[in-house]
């Protein structure tokens, strides 16, 4: 059976027809004509002929007509599939459509007169005006450590140190708190109470830092969803929502909860789930629009750097989290991932920020 035969009653390819069907999806109609198929068709046959082992011929020496018909079927389906990945992502190039998923095919009907009609859909990016993203006006709380703080983490690393002593013949043993003394400091490591003092100090000024930090990024993030109106592409946002949820049960699992507990616990979080999948993947767009426009990259030396960082929280060899990251093929969500995390640096350093009171004093803020 003879396939894809070039003749002239067809032409190389008809404009392709695009509309929009929902929010960030495109159905797209499109034909491509034998002219166009005859050399896609012609490159199978000889990647065929060229792996084909036929009685009575060496590998690669069969000849192209009796591969044709022993591999007809299979020469026939590799020619459709290269046909319309060509023609779709050609047509997504010529009309500038930017896809966020795979394309799916709703029909594909090949005719040896006619050649190949197509019709798919397919997600793309949401098309938005980048609104104004500098000055944002943002306050600082203050990190600074109280005594009062200081009092409760002190009283709260005594409480941690508490042992069961005996209360006496007959009777249950008593927890008995050790007082805020040398030999408490010594226990923990410290020469005296004093070095323990400005230890925990010190963690407690990294604590609030760490969570200020965190807080104006969460405040930034908000503002930038805030100024930018616009939906995003339903299944992309239902992959999130996916990753999402096994992350949440996974952490779940892992805080000991049996398998009832965690599916308990995910059914109240479906909407909250839900909500946070929109908000990632929007602000992933709006992210990356920016680092467009400000031309943020990100350098060899910065993945590597980011591989560095995962491999000792992971306690294992760089090596071997890189064949990881090769074998997943993960670098280009590693590159998005640290890309956006400097788009968000430098989008407070341009941001209006202001001092207010501690961290910590006022959640509302």
């Amino acid at each position: 059976m003879a396939f894809f035969r070039k003749q002239n009653r067809s032409g190389d390819r008809a404009p392709a027809t695009i509309t929009e069907t929902a929010p960030c999806q495109k159905a797209l109609r499109l034909h491509m004509g034998l002219e166009a198929i005859t050399p896609i068709r012609s490159a199978v046959v000889a990647e065929f002929q060229r792996e084909a082992a036929l009685p009575g011929f060496r590998k690669g020496k069969a000849p192209a007509d009796l591969v044709e018909r022993q591999h007809a079927k299979s020469i026939h389906d590799e020619v459709l599939h290269r046909a319309t990945k060509q023609a779709l992502e050609q047509a997504a190039k010529e009309h500038q459509l930017k896809p966020v998923g795979p394309f799916e095919l709703t029909k594909a009907d090949f005719s040896e007169t006619d050649g190949l009609r197509i019709e798919a859909t397919v997600e793309v990016e949401p098309a938005f005006a980048l609104a104004d993203y500098k000055g944002v006006a943002l306050t600082r709380q203050s990190a600074e450590v109280t005594p009062k703080d200081l009092e409760q983490a002190l009283a709260s690393l005594q409480d941690s140190m508490a042992q069961l002593v005996p209360a006496g013949e007959g009777k249950p043993k008593e927890r008995q708190v050790p007082p805020l003394d040398q030999e408490l400091a010594k226990d923990l490591g410290f020469d005296d109470v004093e070095k323990l003092k400005t230890h925990v100090e010190a963690k407690l000024r990294e604590q609030k830092q760490t969570r200020e930090s965190q807080r104006l990024e969460a405040a930034l993030c908000d503002a930038l969803i805030t100024r930018h109106a616009f939906e995003v592409p339903p299944r992309m946002a239902d992959r999130q929502r996916e990753r999402l949820a096994r992350d949440f049960k996974a952490r779940l699992l892992l805080s000991g909860m049996t398998e009832q507990q965690v599916e308990a616990e995910m059914a109240t979080f479906t909407d909250e789930l839900r909500t946070s999948a929109e908000r990632h993947v929007k602000l992933a767009f709006i992210l990356d629009r920016i680092a467009a426009q400000e031309s943020i990259g990100v350098a060899e030396d910065e993945l590597l750097g980011r591989l560095w960082q995962l491999a000792q929280r992971w306690h294992k060899d760089p090596s071997e989290v890189r064949r990881i990251f090769d074998a997943n093929q993960l670098w280009p969500s590693v590159m998005s991932s640290v890309r956006q995390e400097k788009t968000i640096t430098k989008l407070l350093s341009l941001a209006a920020i202001t001092d207010g009171s501690p961290a910590g004093s006022n959640p509302g803020t």
